[in-house]
């Protein structure tokens, strides 16, 4: 591989100026001339089609179909102009447009790679600017911060503009894919950079000259023949030149043929004077493309590239792990958690609930026994207990001796106050099967609740005053 020193010694100059013999290939020269004529009528037809339809989507169809016009057209005439440069036999245009076309992807994803380049520059300087908002420090910060942000800004774009794009342009024109085509572009910058730039300002030089000649004799002529036009045919000539970028001017254009033959021949001669000077561009990138790779050694770079590009892969891949692995630990502990206190309501035994024992008499016998008690001398009142319906017989319970009974309190007769207390000295009678107003049900909790007098025991309604019976006053 050449040293530097060796490279800025072996630099011709002389080679530089063979750039203008790309004004020589007539038939290249005519490809460049029917790529800008094809790319200026679709540019032009389309903005027409979209001023009438009234559609930002169909112009920027049109657009798109220009841009990949101009691509491919321009990558056929790079191709025959390094086939020129390389002193071989130049292929015919149809191979050579073939091989355009297959140019364009590598071209678009490239414009891609750019604006993810882009993109991470504005995030990092989004990042560093946050970080100068910062009380007291942020501004001392931003003193520092603003002028290294502004300049790798710059260098990026005057690198991408005057050295990767005129590099990488004949590398994938050289039927190299894009990865070997940025890891060529990448091998030269490393090792080559300094005769690169100088080559590449000297062919810019010879293009600004170059341009200059041309334009020192279109100008004039264009503004003298274009006077005279406009003084012979009518203020028309001098409409079709100005008001090509507007719609009032396309309705005009309709209507007048001689704006109309004005405007299209000036379409055709701005695109001969640019297929002039993109010959002599073209022509010259090659010439030091084929310079700059000569000898060199870019199967390391292309190496290095590829090893980075999986390392990156590799961390991203780690990265993209790591996150799938904290998604499933938190999913998991949320997951525990909601079946934790489902598993805690489950394992918790509920408290028995005691079966609550039918209160359908208000004589029914209570749960406990009453210890029996002295009652003072007083008769046991009798038990008149009506009988609706036969019932089975009941065998008299032992004569016990008297008892004072404990009142018993139903929940029924709690709220309506008929609940029976039986004096003081009676004896606690005996259960007496009593039917209900209707059918007996088939639980005992679906029997209604009898309120008896306190004085007769006869049976009374829930809303009597007094006992029907005795007349005793149950409220």
């Amino acid at each position: 591989m050449s040293s530097p020193q060796s490279m800025l010694k072996s630099i011709d100059f002389g080679q530089l100026m063979r750039a203008a013999e790309g004004l020589t290939q007539w038939r290249v020269l005519g490809l460049s001339f029917l790529t800008w004529l094809a790319g200026g009528l679709v540019m032009v037809g389309g903005q027409m089609l979209a001023t009438r339809a009234g559609s930002m989507l169909l112009a920027l169809l049109f657009l798109v179909i220009a841009s990949v016009v101009f691509s491919a057209g321009m990558s056929a005439v790079g191709i025959l102009l390094q086939d020129k440069a390389r002193d071989v036999e130049q292929r015919s245009v149809a191979a050579a447009i073939r091989a355009g076309l297959l140019c364009v992807p590598r071209f678009i994803l490239f414009g891609l790679l750019v604006l993810a380049v882009v993109l991470g520059l504005c995030l990092v300087a989004a990042i560093v600017y946050f970080v100068c908002k910062i009380p007291f420090i942020g501004p001392i910060l931003l003193f520092f911060a603003h002028p290294v942000m502004v300049i790798s800004a710059s260098v990026f774009f005057i690198a991408l503009y005057w050295v990767a794009a005129p590099l990488l342009a004949p590398a994938i024109w050289d039927g190299r894919s894009l990865r070997r085509a940025v890891s060529l572009v990448l091998a030269v910058v490393r090792t080559r950079l300094v005769p690169l730039v100088l080559m590449l300002l000297a062919l810019y030089i010879v293009i600004t000259v170059i341009t200059l000649v041309v334009f020192t004799g279109f100008i004039p002529g264009f503004a003298y023949m274009t006077a005279i036009a406009s003084a012979v045919i009518g203020p028309s000539m001098m409409a079709s030149m100005g008001g090509m970028g507007n719609s009032a001017a396309f309705g005009a254009m309709a209507s007048s043929g001689h704006m109309l033959a004005g405007t299209l021949s000036t379409v055709i001669l701005f695109a001969v004077l640019m297929a002039l000077t993109m010959q002599v561009m073209i022509m010259g990138v090659n010439i030091i493309y084929l310079m700059v790779t000569d000898g060199l050694d870019e199967q390391g770079t292309e190496d290095s590239l590829q090893a980075g590009i999986d390392l990156a892969r590799e961390k991203a891949r780690q990265a993209q792990g790591m996150a799938r692995e904290a998604a499933d630990k938190v999913r998991h502990a949320t997951h525990l958690d909601g079946h934790g206190h489902q598993g805690a309501a489950t394992r918790a035994p509920s408290a028995p609930v005691p079966p609550a024992a039918p209160q359908n008499d208000i004589f029914a016998p209570v749960a406990a026994p009453v210890a029996p008690a002295p009652a003072p001398h007083s008769p046991a009142a009798p038990v008149h207990s009506p009988a609706p319906a036969p019932v089975a017989p009941v065998t008299p319970a032992p004569v016990q001796p008297p008892v004072a009974a404990a009142p018993l309190v139903g929940a029924a007769a709690a709220a309506s106050g008929a609940a029976m207390v039986p004096p003081a000295g009676a004896a606690v009678a005996p259960p007496v099967a009593t039917p209900a107003a209707g059918p007996v049900a088939d639980s005992p909790a679906a029997a209604p609740l009898l309120l008896r007098c306190r004085s007769c025991f006869e049976a009374v309604a829930a809303d009597d005053v007094f006992c029907g019976h005795c007349g005793f006053q149950l409220k």
